[in-house]
């Protein structure tokens, strides 16, 4: 299997499936390992890196729960939120202000 740019996770079909699926259709999304402490970012795609403004090797290892995004109006609530589902490994729907890295 070859090997991808900005993947650091032990290759996984699973992972790669969901990789090939929505990498092409314009989402700007991450994969974060749940099964290590803090679910680290062991995916992340071009669009996910142009939008944050952050480049695939800062990006890799980081918390999946984007704490480096995090800024003066981003709400309590909303972290809460994102803290408790990955916590409790369900899904969760949020609105909530990111920062980019400039």
């Amino acid at each position: 299997m070859p090997v991808r740019r900005g993947h650091v996770a032990p290759q996984n079909t699973f992972i790669d499936t969901i990789i090939r699926k929505f990498d092409g259709q314009n989402r700007n999304f991450i994969i974060g390992n749940a099964q290590v402490e803090g679910c680290a970012i062991i995916f992340c795609n071009d669009g996910f890196g142009e939008l944050s403004g952050f480049s695939r090797a800062e990006l890799m290892q980081k918390s999946c729960s984007c704490e480096f995004l995090y800024g003066e109006n981003t709400s309590e609530e909303g972290i809460n939120q994102i803290k408790n589902a990955l916590e409790k490994g369900e899904e969760c729907q949020v609105e909530i202000t990111f920062y980019k890295k400039d």
